[in-house]
């Protein structure tokens, strides 16, 4: 068990948790941060089907009394240089609420995380129906209490999905932090996740992250979200989030004054300059273009500056992630994301091409719902 740090207020005790296929990853992550002095964690059932329930429950007990905050680590969380500094600023900063430090880049919350970087807000809510666990940090006394609910759940519930039921019940305000200062490994899967693709950061800089503002994004109600596993392009309601109540993006951004024909007319110019459409085949092309198109149209009708300055702060290293991570994380399990990295300018210019279009050309209706 980790005794808190003295030197580091809010104090924190680390944990890695693991599995024994995992060992040395673990151990590797546990001595890269010297700082924070973090435990590995084993699964207490080693022989057993793997679980990240059972090893995130006995993570989560393993906050000793006297600490402020515990974090728990997955074995393949990447922290950012300079995390322990990155990880106090962010505890002063929530203190209080249950803290992702990373956000998958296809999830929806991961939508506000790059809206966050857009605007300068330092953590959003989080809208999954889950809480992100690859690293993820709670008040000491509230990461105990979840030790001990993990360990009376059904065992077959994933684990982010038990932290979710946890926090709302506890009253915890679930957040993530932005930047993202973890980075996912994202190695093979030990509990049958492996055909979700690649899982990494939405706003990742491997730099330590400059000062942070303690602002929390609120979300607009209408969010444009790219489903990642079927790629189909939908408008969420937060204010009534059931898949039924999902809409086409090509239906409502036909209601905000942008027809299939300027559209298409528009993407065409997009890419015509480029390669990118032989990454992207159709499809995937108009379902990404529709979405960063009615991203624009969201963002200017909540922040209206906020898109005319992208292009000119788009070579800073967080926002220049934020713009590259929607393609490939909305599209790993449809594109070859490996042969979309080596297009990254090209999913940058499009992406801010989109977003100005839609910020200059659509507009939501007032009273639309």
């Amino acid at each position: 068990m980790t005794s808190p740090r003295p030197g580091l207020s809010p104090s924190v005790s680390v944990s890695v948790m693991s599995h024994p296929d995992r060992a040395e990853a673990a151990r590797r992550l546990a001595d890269s941060l010297p700082e924070l002095s973090p435990a590995v964690i084993p699964d207490p059932d080693p022989q057993g089907p793997p679980s990240a329930l059972r090893a995130a429950g006995a993570a989560w007990a393993a906050a000793p009394e006297g600490a402020g905050h515990h974090l728990v680590l997955q074995d393949d969380a990447r922290p950012a240089a300079g995390f322990a500094a990155t990880l106090e600023r962010v505890l002063r900063a929530h203190p209080e609420a249950a803290v992702s430090l990373f956000v998958e880049w296809g999830s929806r919350t991961a939508v506000l995380a790059r809206w966050a970087v857009y605007t300068g807000a330092g953590a959003v809510p989080v809208v999954n129906p889950y809480v992100p666990t690859v690293a993820l940090a709670l008040p000491a006394e509230h990461a105990r209490a979840l030790g001990r609910f993990l360990a009376t759940a059904d065992e077959d519930e994933a684990d982010d999905r038990a932290v979710l039921r946890f926090v709302r019940r506890s009253g915890l305000a679930p957040l993530v932090a932005v930047p993202n200062p973890v980075e996912h490994d994202d190695r093979p899967s030990l509990v049958g996740n492996s055909d979700h693709g690649i899982r990494r950061s939405a706003c990742f800089t491997p730099s330590p992250a400059a000062d942070l503002s303690p602002a929390v994004l609120e979300p607009p109600r209408f969010l444009p979200f790219l489903r990642w596993n079927i790629g189909t392009p939908v408008l969420i309601d937060l204010d009534h989030d059931v898949p039924e109540a999902h809409r086409p993006l090509a239906e409502v951004l036909d209601a905000w004054g942008l027809s299939k024909d300027d559209r298409s007319e528009a993407l065409r110019k997009g890419v015509e300059a480029g390669t990118l459409s032989e990454v992207v085949p159709e499809p995937h092309l108009t379902a990404l273009w529709h979405t960063v198109v009615a991203e624009g149209v969201v963002l200017r009708s909540r922040w209206p500056e906020v898109v005319d300055s992208l292009r000119s702060r788009a070579d800073g290293p967080t926002v220049r992630a934020a713009l590259a991570s929607l393609a490939p994380g909305a599209l790993r399990c449809l594109v070859d994301v490996e042969a979309l990295a080596r297009h990254e300018a090209e999913v940058v210019d499009l992406v801010l091409a989109g977003l100005e279009y839609g910020a200059a050309h659509g507009r939501i209706p007032k009273g639309w719902t």
